[in-house]
């Protein structure tokens, strides 16, 4: 599977990459991609596959037209597939520093974690909240920008708000929000110490919308008016944190969803649940080489008994472009298994970014 996906990879750089190089005597277009593979191994053999696994595997194209617009195009691999399929699509309109406006299908401006790209986020995965909580990739407008030197960021959008589907099902939209501070700015040098914080909001009306991976536990299809069937309101907020200085790190998200459902889980007694938990991480990353990580990871889903881990890492940064990266997951007392951990779970990652 990974040869295959690998050579199909290659093809789709080797029929690209003549193309770009010819559009780049009239456009500035930037050829990139990402690639995530390793192995996954586990004490429980009933939970799913071990063995060596492609997690991720992207191509990115991106570029300016002119003076008022930037795009970005990027293909993913979706393995249930066997199959390359849009990811990112995007047109941007750089106003200003300050102000921009964005058109196409992208992450809304919600949740630290699920913003930074997946190159850059600590584990293989994100945290359980993030995954559970997130609105996912939407089809929407957002506009947003930098003031104070880069120190305030800020972002609001407006989305059909039933993912990647190109029309909206109803009438209804989904808004998100996002505000930033950074007591430095968009550099920082390594004696200086950063305090960063932010705060994420979303509010939706829909019909049938799919939630996140892990909005319950246990079976998802034992639960669709909560998981791919979604109906009623949802507000989603959160806030998170990260204080860092000379290779240490302590962060930290929370996310909460409530939802009204216009009609119980259970057919007979309240409509209303929620979904809500967070992270704390610590991280030393004393010469920019090795970084030693803990993060504390716990949940309480929509449905289904509450879910903690420690999860343990270790990453190496060979250069800009390379990282390779081992962690291990353990559960806290009696918590089951979640979509992605579990007790005793072992990860390698090997990764390759440009």
């Amino acid at each position: 599977m990974i040869a295959r996906v690998c050579a199909r990879t290659a093809i789709a750089l080797a029929l690209t990459l003549p193309a770009a190089a010819a559009a780049q005597e009239s456009l500035p277009v930037e050829i990139g991609g990402l690639l995530r593979a390793g192995a996954r191994a586990h004490s429980d053999s009933g939970i799913g596959a071990q063995g060596f696994q492609l997690f991720e595997s992207r191509l990115k194209v991106s570029g300016s037209v002119g003076l008022v617009f930037d795009y970005k195009f990027v293909t993913r691999y979706d393995a249930s597939r066997d199959a390359f399929r849009i990811h990112d699509a995007m047109v941007t309109m750089p106003l200003m520093p300050e102000f921009q406006i964005k058109f196409g299908m992208f992450k809304p401006n919600f949740s630290h974690e699920a913003v930074v790209s997946r190159a850059d986020i600590t584990f293989v995965n994100r945290s359980q909240a993030v995954t559970a909580i997130k609105p996912g990739r939407q089809i929407g407008v957002e506009a947003g920008g930098e003031a104070l030197e880069g120190r305030l960021s800020y972002g609001a959008g407006l989305y059909n708000g039933n993912g990647r589907d190109v029309t909206n099902d109803d009438d209804n939209y989904l808004f998100t929000g996002r505000v930033q501070f950074n007591s430095i700015g968009t550099i920082a040098f390594y004696d200086e110490f950063v305090a960063q914080a932010g705060v994420s909001v979303g509010y939706s009306t829909d019909t049938s919308a799919s939630l996140g991976t892990g909005i319950v536990t246990g079976d998802r299809s034992a639960a669709p008016r909560i998981t791919s069937d979604f109906a009623g309101e949802r507000l989603l907020w959160g806030a998170d944190m990260e204080l860092s200085y000379r290779g240490l790190t302590l962060s930290g998200e929370y996310l909460r969803a409530d939802f009204d459902l216009d009609a119980s889980l259970g057919g007979a007694g309240s409509s209303e649940t929620e979904a809500y938990g967070g992270y704390a991480q610590f991280g030393y990353r004393p010469w920019g080489l090795i970084e030693g990580v803990v993060r504390y990871d716990g949940f309480r889903p929509a449905l289904g008994a509450d879910r903690e881990f420690m999860v343990f890492g270790v990453n190496m940064y060979p250069d800009n472009h390379a990282r390779f990266g081992v962690q291990y997951a353990s559960a806290l007392g009696d918590s089951p298994n979640a979509p992605t951990l579990s007790d005793g779970q072992f990860m390698f990652l090997a990764q390759v970014n440009f």
